[in-house]
């Protein structure tokens, strides 16, 4: 049973149509000693639509990445224009959320494992189904944020409507731009415990070239509004002590598997409806694993594999005409009740 630790209410007018954006924040309880913040973002009290519920990757958090207060800034706000009832969430360890106390020295641990973050999931999505009255909750994820959803859909498909991932590694065996970074050079099979740290650190100028890297311009200024990336920035980093972000960081050795084709979950064990979205330039995920899904997803009863053409990976923050707008377009399409 969740527990409503903290409500923050929000009522911010919107620049659409004289809307008002009604934002409320929670602090939720998910594993002992650990607190989950979560934030409802809504336009009208009551969609037809299933609630989606939105969780973020390896880097930034769920603020930083889906509600930024500046134009094109906010994904939520975007789809709660559109008639969604939308939900962001922290992991554990990402800004307001709460971590707990792992040891740092043992380098061989996975902090933030998928079945630790699964534990926070399932907490937000009780608390939605009882906030709202509902059986079930569309999840979207982005990167890592994908693949901690696939895991947990594969785990309770009942309590999810639909699985939406956007630029997530599957489980295939395939290249990827990150595999020398993070494997051991004593063997090349095994992920690099010994140099990487338990905790992920990133400066904000780090988190800045990790987007420059998927842009295929050098003019970034066509693919983002340079006052959108300076807030990005500052917001990713200001939640944490002298404005490095620190979180744990044991998806890289998650990811590093799951890009070996020793992954965390399998397509066939997906019995949902799922929308697979990948930019074109994003350089975390790879064309394989779109293509791996659409092969795998035997048992899903409703497949969906859609390609931004100019999509980078931070695609929901680009500019309308880099893909954004269609990914809104997409989302808002694919969203509907399923029996």
């Amino acid at each position: 049973m969740w527990r409503t630790l903290l409500v923050i209410t929000l009522l911010l007018p919107s620049l659409a149509f004289g809307q008002t954006v009604h934002r409320e924040d929670f602090m939720i309880d998910s594993d002992p000693g650990v607190k989950i913040f979560v934030r409802e973002i809504t336009v009208k009290k009551r969609s037809r639509k299933p609630p989606i519920l939105m969780l973020h990757g390896g880097g930034s958090g769920a603020v930083a990445s889906f509600d930024l207060p500046i134009a094109g800034g906010s994904l939520a706000e975007d789809l709660a224009r559109e008639g969604q009832h939308v939900f962001i969430m922290d992991a554990r360890g990402w800004e307001s959320s709460t971590r707990p106390d792992y040891d740092t020295l043992r380098r061989w641990t996975i902090t933030g494992s998928s079945a630790e973050v699964s534990h926070d999931i399932n907490a937000v999505v009780d608390f939605i189904r009882e906030r709202l009255g509902v059986k079930q909750v569309t999840l979207f994820g982005w990167a890592t944020g994908g693949q901690w959803m696939g895991y947990y859909s594969c785990i309770y498909p009942n309590r999810v409507s639909s699985l939406i991932m956007l630029n997530s590694l599957y489980n295939e065996k395939a290249p990827w731009d990150f595999t020398d970074y993070f494997r051991s050079p004593l063997d090349t099979s095994q992920f690099n415990y010994a140099s990487t740290p338990v905790l992920r650190r990133a400066t904000r100028a780090q988190l800045l070239d990790s987007w420059d890297r998927s842009i295929p311009d050098s003019n970034k200024a066509l693919w983002r509004d340079p006052a959108l990336a300076e807030l990005y920035g500052k917001t990713a980093v200001g939640f944490y002590e002298d404005s490095i972000l620190a979180v744990p960081g044991g998806y890289r050795a998650e990811a590093f598997y799951t890009a070996q084709g020793r992954g965390q979950w399998h397509a066939k064990d997906i019995h949902i409806p799922v929308l697979y979205i990948r930019g074109k330039y994003d350089n975390w995920s790879r064309q394989q694993d779109l293509l791996a899904l659409q092969l795998r997803l035997v048992n899903s009863p409703r497949k969906q594999f859609v390609t931004l053409p100019e999509g980078t990976h931070h695609v929901f923050l680009d500019r309308p005409e880099k893909g954004r707008a269609q990914l809104i377009q997409e989302i808002t399409s694919f969203n509907v009740r399923r029996k």
